[in-house]
This record gives structure tokens, C-alpha cells and sequence, in this order.
């Protein structure tokens, strides 16, 4: 925001400061001073703004800071001096507003007999000073009070508008319309729109029609003064690519009560400049006024927070010259907050203000700073050791973009999700339903690097398709590798056991999309689905343009941070030594691994220690629509070495049981 020194003296007297210290002293209450530029007749002050200050986006704003701060008095403009005409406004216009919740306040003048033409070389050079050119003589006015009051105005061709009157409502369907600019503006019925009695005339709260604009030929004016609901003029600037000084100010809301006092002063110098004659009265559609609210100051309070005393009597010194109308009630000092302070609504701001003008450079430096430390949480706990397991297995962690195209979410079976608007984000706008794409996009980078064995994982929130509006929003963990499938699995493996303990990771065989038929499958805890593994398909390895298939995995982590343990088990080391069987068994080709593993665990062992696949066969030595498969046991006991007679007894056990349950043969 650029302030004009020339310009602020007309409501405060800064004669008695340098530019350079005022600049210091304003940065010091929080109105950041980023340059000081001297012109051949004015000193030109930039101001950085906070959002939540929209009434320093205007002089009068800043004056008030600056009446504050140096303990002067404010002169704002002498209003009651504007004539009017015997003409009623009431009787020339009228103003309906068909949803107060778009539009709090909207207020309409009428001007007439005016001459539109150059504005006076003060007004210009006050524009010019601040980064606006003229226009003419009646916009310039609109202009110049939206720098005074921080209040966007604007003023239509009252001639322009059919039925003479103003309507504030949402756009019918296709409506269109041409902004000032020349934008060709599609409406949509979540915008606010200004219409005449026919079509719309304006964008509320962002910018007018090029068929209603002041020209040379005007006459009448129609002078619009509003307060427009700040999001609905943010997502509609957006939406349109639209933006303009007025709606940087309505977006971060404008003073509803004296939204009224900026369209008389743009009168008064639209009656200066350009002549005519202002209709008496004004048209004033008003939902609700303003009821100052009340916020009390319990005044140790101030001393507890900022650990230094400031006196009961300053702190009300200084509420009171930033207008807030202080006055005792028993122990607390109670507030009315003006309609200009929107932001400050507790007792904590309160005890901001006092500190900012008693000034922060008097807060006492503490020799120590003390903070209570509170241990990391189980479920960060877990994070950790899954980061330790995935480093020492060789995985990097990865970091990927959180937005993915459509074509990479249904190569993956996602054929709906979670969009950005297009018009702000034109490409890659789905969030992304998993977290495979981002890792083989990486992989990509990687391969055209010349790194080969990479391995990475990815931790990170996705946001696939949920039941309803919401997407069913939880964290993945994803895993890519150039090895084979065996690492990715056994790294999810120890994972698992890490956490867990005792959870069982199993994989039963399905049709991933993106995987490899015959090479994939879904991921189970304890019989429970949580994700799936598998072998990049052709289709997918040809699409990230990979040498060669890719071992992915990815699961929920939901499941594996319940299932983890609060806290480890200790376990001694073994005493005795273990002795390890491999077993051959023939069965039927369609017989999965984990048939077999249940058969096994459901001899119910104590000896079991480990049970481990190694290898299947098929060929001459096995039976047409037979397979073998070699699996390993591992036995050992707590009490003492075990004999081979212990043991043969424990193999035929299984042997035994899984020829009950699968038919199973010794392989011979």
C-alpha cells in the first residue's frame, strides 16, 4: 500500500517527524515500511500490509495508526457540507437485494447534470503519487476515496441501466458479461453479480460492465457503495482470473457502517470537480446494522503475557486513541470495538494493541526460554522404527509433487478423485489417490540419470474417492524397487514383525490394475486388506517410459500403527541351537502358498520357531497339474537341544497334516 505524505497531512500532522523515522516507527507496530521513495514534490511511503488490517489499506487507515502513535489528533473530511438537490434518490432509483448474505449493505446516490471530463492536476498528481493514472473526473473520485476510506466505490451511467434501478443477486444461467477491462466473464450461480432491471451490469466487489461505464457522454450517475461477502469475491475473483484494487479490499472486508461517509465524500468531490447536483438522501439496503461489540481487558492480564508492567492508566491511553472507547467495569477495562477493527475480537488482541503502541522494543529479554517437553508418541514411535527397517533394508525415502494427471490415476484404477479447478490449475490437478505414480515418475528421473538399484519409499497422505463428497483421505506407504519381489515383500515383512510382533503380512493373488497378471496380489494384516504388491504391467512400465518392471508395493498405515505395539517385548537369546528341515511337497497347481502355511501353523507346534518359502517346481519329475513346493522349518526348543527323533516326529506331524488338508505328497 503507497501513503502520500502530502496526502496524510490532510488528516494528521506529521510535519514535526522525518519520513525515515515515521517509516521506523509505523514498522514498529506492525504497518512494515519496504521503501521510502522522495518525489520532486512528495515522499511516498510503502506500506506492507498484514490481511488482517484492511482498514490501513486506505489513508484515513493509516492516519488513525499514525494519530495513535504519535498522540495527535485525527481530522477526517468535513462531510456536512455537501448540497443537495430537491430531487429524492428514493424517487429515481431503487435497490433490491435477493441475498443478504452476499451483500450485507448496499447503498446508491444519484448524481446529475454532471460534467465528466480531465480531473485537476492536484487529484492526478495525488493518483499518480500512489501508483494510479487518471481516468476522468468522476472515476478519479471513486478512486481517490478508495485510497482515502479504503472504500471500493462504483459509479454507473444511470442512464445505461434498465428500469433505473439496482439489483444484487446471483447470476441466472448463461448469463454473461463484459467486464471494463474487456474480459469476457461466464457467471455462474455461486457468484454475486450487480444487475440493472434486464441483465447483470457489474461483478460485485470486482469490477463493472463495459456497457454501464462512465463516459464523455454521461450525464447521471449512479454512485455504488457496498460491502460484498469476502469469499465469495475471493473464490469469484479466482474463478474469473479477475482481480482489481476493489477486490483485494473486499476480499478482506470493508467497514459496513461507513461505507456510507466514503459515498458522501466522493460526492462532495465528484460535485467539486465535475459539477451537478446530488439528489437528496440515499437508497440504503441494510440486512443488519452494526452493533458495536464489546471485549474486556483484564489489565494484570497485559502484565502476565508480556512479562513487564504497564500501568492500568496507559493501557487505557492507549485503547483510547486507537478509538476504542475504553472504560472501567469493576476490575476488567471493556472495550467498543469500532467497525473498522474486525480483527480484534478477544482479550488477547487487546493485549496486542496495548503492546505494539507501548512498544515491543520495551519487552524484557528473559535469560532463558522454557517449554515443556512432552516424549514422542507411540504412533511416532512407529513411524520411526518404519523409517529404520526401510533404511537398513536400502530404501530412500522419497518426497514427491502431491498432484497427479488423470491418465496416471486410471492407469491405476482411480477413475475419480479430487480435482483442483482447472482454471487455477490447468494441468497435473488430481490429488493424488495413491502414491505408486509419484515414486516410478521419480524412478524415471533416476534411470535417466544412470542410477541403477534404486530403491525408495514414500510416506504421505492420498486422497482416493470416498463414499461421499469427502475423499476417504488416509496415509500410504509406497514402496518401488529395481530388485525382485521377494525385497519388497520381505522388507514389508520386517516391517511388520517390527511393529507388530507377532502380525502375519500375507499376499493373496488378485488383478491389480497397473500390475503384472500373475506377478501381483492384495496385501493382508491378519487376514485384513490394507494394500497391494506386485510387478509393474507392461502398460504401466511402457507409460513411464521404465527399462524394465518395477517391484511396487503400497498399503495403508493406518492398519500397521494400530497393530503396533506400545511397547517391545523383551525376549531372551536362544539358549539351544535350532535345526532347520527343508521339505518337498507335491500338491495341486492351484494350491496357494498361504493354504500351506495354514496348514502347517495349525499343527500347533511350541518347536516352531520359523516357517519360510523357498522355491517351487514344475516339470517332468512332478505330475501333470502338480507342483512342489519347498518350504523350510525351523524348530528349537527353550528346554535343550533337540534330537533327531524329536525332530522327525515333528516333520511327520506336518507331513501328515497337509496331506489331510491339501493332499500333500513327499516329494520323492
Amino acid at each position: 500500500m503507497k501513503i502520500s505524505l502530502n496526502w496524510l497531512s490532510d488528516y494528521v500532522d506529521v510535519s514535526a517527524i522525518s519520513a525515515a523515522d515515521l517509516a521506523g516507527r509505523l514498522t514498529a507496530i506492525g504497518l512494515c515500511c519496504d521503501a521510502v521513495t522522495p518525489t520532486p514534490t512528495d515522499v511516498v511511503l510503502d506500506l506492507d500490509v498484514t490481511s488482517n488490517r484492511p482498514d490501513c489499506l486506505g489513508h484515513i487507515g493509516v492516519a488513525r495508526e499514525v494519530a495513535a502513535l504519535l498522540g495527535m489528533p485525527l481530522k477526517l473530511p468535513d462531510l456536512p457540507a455537501v448540497p443537495t438537490a430537491a430531487a429524492k434518490a428514493a424517487e429515481l432509483t431503487s435497490v433490491g437485494v435477493l441475498d443478504a448474505d452476499l451483500c450485507p449493505r448496499y447503498t446508491a446516490r444519484i448524481l446529475r447534470n454532471v460534467k465528466v471530463g480531465p480531473s485537476p492536476s492536484w487529484m492526478v498528481e495525488r493518483l499518480e503519487a500512489v501508483g494510479l493514472r487518471s481516468i476522468n473526473n468522476v472515476v478519479d473520485a471513486t478512486n481517490y476515496v478508495l485510497l482515502e476510506y479504503s472504500q471500493p466505490l462504483h459509479a454507473f451511467d444511470y442512464e445505461k441501466l434498465a428500469g433505473h434501478r439496482i439489483v444484487v443477486r446471483r447470476p441466472r444461467p448463461g448469463e454473461q458479461l463484459v467486464a471494463i477491462d474487456g474480459t469476457r466473464c461466464q457467471l455462474t450461480s455461486d457468484m454475486c453479480i450487480i444487475a440493472d432491471a434486464d441483465k447483470p451490469v457489474a461483478i460485485a466487489g470486482i469490477m463493472g460492465g463495459l456497457e454501464s461505464e462512465i463516459g464523455p457522454a454521461t450525464r447521471t450517475v449512479l454512485l455504488e457503495s457496498a460491502k460484498f461477502d469476502p469469499m465469495t469475491t475471493r473464490r469469484t475473483a479466482r474463478a474469473l482470473s479477475l482481480m482489481s484494487d476493489a477486490s483485494y479490499r473486499f476480499e478482506r472486508g470493508v467497514d459496513v457502517v461507513n461505507l456510507d461517509q466514503a459515498s458522501l465524500r466522493a460526492c462532495q468531490l465528484i460535485l467539486q470537480i465535475a459539477g451537478g447536483e446530488l439528489a437528496a438522501g440515499v437508497v440504503d439496503a441494510y440486512a443488519q446494522p452494526f452493533v458495536a461489540p464489546e471485549v474486556a481487558l483484564r489489565p494484570q492480564r497485559v502484565g502476565a503475557i508480556l512479562g513487564m508492567d504497564v500501568p492500568e492508566p496507559a493501557q487505557l491511553d492507549i485503547l483510547a486513541r486507537l478509538g476504542l472507547s475504553p472504560y472501567k467495569d469493576g476490575g476488567v477495562i471493556r472495550c467498543r470495538i469500532p467497525s473498522w477493527r474486525g480483527d480484534l475480537s478477544r482479550e488477547i488482541d487487546l493485549v496486542e494493541e496495548v503492546a505494539r503502541l507501548y512498544g515491543y522494543d520495551k519487552l524484557p529479554a528473559g535469560q532463558s526460554v522454557t517449554h515443556q517437553v512432552v516424549g514422542a508418541s507411540a504412533q511416532d514411535r512407529a513411524r520411526s522404527e518404519l523409517r529404520d527397517v526401510l533404511a537398513a533394508a536400502g530404501f530412500d525415502e522419497a518426497v514427491c509433487h502431491g498432484f497427479l494427471d488423470e491418465g496416471e490415476a486410471e492407469l491405476f484404477g482411480y477413475d475419480r478423485g479430487v480435482h483442483v479447478d482447472p482454471r487455477v490449475r490447468k494441468t497435473n490437478n488430481l490429488l493424488r489417490p495413491t502414491l505408486l505414480p509419484s515414486l516410478l515418475r521419480a524412478c524415471k528421473s533416476n534411470q535417466d540419470a544412470g542410477n541403477t538399484g534404486v530403491r525408495l519409499y514414500e510416506l504421505a497422505a492420498v486422497f482416493p474417492a470416498g463414499q461421499g463428497q469427502l475423499p476417504d483421505e488416509h496415509t500410504e506407504l509406497a514402496l518401488v524397487s529395481e530388485g525382485d519381489l521377494p525385497q519388497v515383500r520381505g522388507a514389508l515383512e520386517r516391517i511388520v514383525e517390527r511393529l507388530t510382533g507377532q502380525g502375519r503380512l500375507a499376499v493373496e493373488p488378485a488383478e491389480v490394475p497397473a500390475l503384472e497378471t500373475g506377478s501381483a496380489g492384495k496385501l493382508t494384516l491378519d487376514g485384513k486388506p490394507i494394500g497391494m504388491l506386485g510387478m509393474t504391467s507392461r502398460k504401466a512400465t511402457d507409460y513411464y517410459g521404465l527399462e524394465k518392471p518395477l517391484a511396487v508395493a503400497a498399503a495403508a498405515l493406518e492398519p500397521l500403527l494400530a497393530a503396533a505395539r506400545a511397547v517391545r517385548q523383551y525376549q531372551p537369546l536362544p539358549r539351544f541351537p535350532g535345526v532347520r528341515r527343508d521339505l518337498s511337497v507335491v500338491v495341486d497347481q492351484a494350491v496357494r502358498w498361504s493354504r500351506l502355511e495354514q496348514a502347517v501353523r495349525d499343527c500347533c507346534q511350541n518347536e516352531l520357531q520359523a516357517l519360510e518359502y523357498v522355491d517351487t517346481y514344475i516339470g517332468k519329475q512332478v505330475p501333470p497339474g502338480k507342483k512342489s513346493v519347498t518350504l523350510s522349518l525351523v524348530y528349537r526348543s527353550d528346554e535343550g537341544t533337540l534330537r533327531s527323533e524329536q525332530i522327525d516326529q515333528l516333520v511327520a506331524q506336518v507331513v501328515a497334516a497337509l496331506g489331510q488338508a491339501l493332499c500333500a505328497t513327499l516329494r520323492t
